[in-house]
């Protein structure tokens, strides 16, 4: 095969955001004790790339380590050989916080993490996607090695202060190390196409979206939830329509994981499945273009 038809590098990225902080980001108290949902979509998860080969990078919020049930399942994870990096410590948006607060968020959880589960930390994606420059100096700062909390549109590229965010690998600072793994680029489509969007809008939008960021011919992060495959929440833990819209509860795990096992087929037709060791091993800061910063 010439290298001109090889197929793009296609990693699988999950976020760990269980009940409690997807409530806690909409301004909901969540009623129990336990979140089930970071529960049952973990465990759910954890079958579902078994299945499928997958070694997954999961992005944790470190405070959860507190809790001893999810402690057991992110060892699992580990155990498993999936990868763990850093959506901060206690999800907080980054952008409304002073530079105190962003460091604490940033450089704790990665020590929390590493010093908790025995592992290396290496990646950081900001809560909401919400990132900024300082942050993004910041998360080089605090020693890791990528961020992956941008897409490549007009409001990232203000938000951290370059001419454009590129859709492939790059250096979004230019005199940092620090590799950005974009997520992927939906334009014209108003949302991004990942499964917990599609979820909601249909399985047509999950193949738009994939047919028009395949042209660009970038390497595709696709990014998972746990909403995408927990047990719906019970009706008494979901204060209002839209908590059960954001935690997917309207439909079955079963249903969930049936869809989202097409979506990951249809990704792996035109894309390598790797991980994201591998993808960062053959996109060094020395061979991979850096951001034109603006003034």
């Amino acid at each position: 095969m010439a290298d001109g038809d090889r197929r793009p590098p296609l990693v699988v990225h999950l976020d760990l955001d269980g009940a409690t902080a997807i409530y806690a980001m909409h301004g909901w108290r969540y009623p129990s004790g336990t979140d089930a949902l970071f529960d049952s979509g973990l465990a759910n998860a954890l079958r579902f790339l078994a299945a499928a080969g997958a070694r997954a990078t999961l992005l944790l919020i470190a405070t959860d380590l507190d809790d001893p049930v999810k402690r057991r399942l992110l060892a699992d994870a580990v155990s498993s050989g999936h990868e763990i990096a850093s959506h901060s410590l206690t999800h907080r948006a980054l952008t409304g916080l002073d530079r105190n607060g962003k460091w604490h968020e940033i450089a704790s959880s990665r020590q929390s993490i590493e010093a908790t589960l025995g592992v290396e930390v290496r990646g950081f994606r900001a809560p909401g996607f919400f990132i900024d420059r300082e942050s993004l100096e910041l998360v080089a700062a605090a020693g890791y090695r990528y961020d992956s909390s941008l897409f490549p549109t007009a409001a990232c590229a203000r938000r951290i202060g370059v001419a454009q965010v590129s859709p492939a690998p790059h250096c979004p600072q230019p005199h940092s190390p620090l590799l950005e793994l974009p997520l992927p680029l939906h334009a014209p489509l108003p949302l991004p196409f990942h499964p917990s969007y599609s979820l909601v809008l249909g399985d047509w939008y999950f193949r738009a979206g994939l047919r028009r960021f395949r042209r660009v011919g970038a390497p595709l992060v696709l990014l998972f939830h746990l909403t995408d495959f927990a047990d719906p929440l019970p009706a008494a833990e979901r204060p209002s329509r839209a908590a059960t819209l954001y935690t997917l509860s309207f439909l079955s795990a079963a249903r969930k994981r049936e869809r989202c096992q097409r979506m990951l087929g249809w990704a792996m037709r035109d894309y390598e499945l790797t991980d994201t060791a591998r993808l960062l091993a053959s996109h060094t800061p020395a061979d991979v273009p850096r951001a034109d910063v603006n003034p």
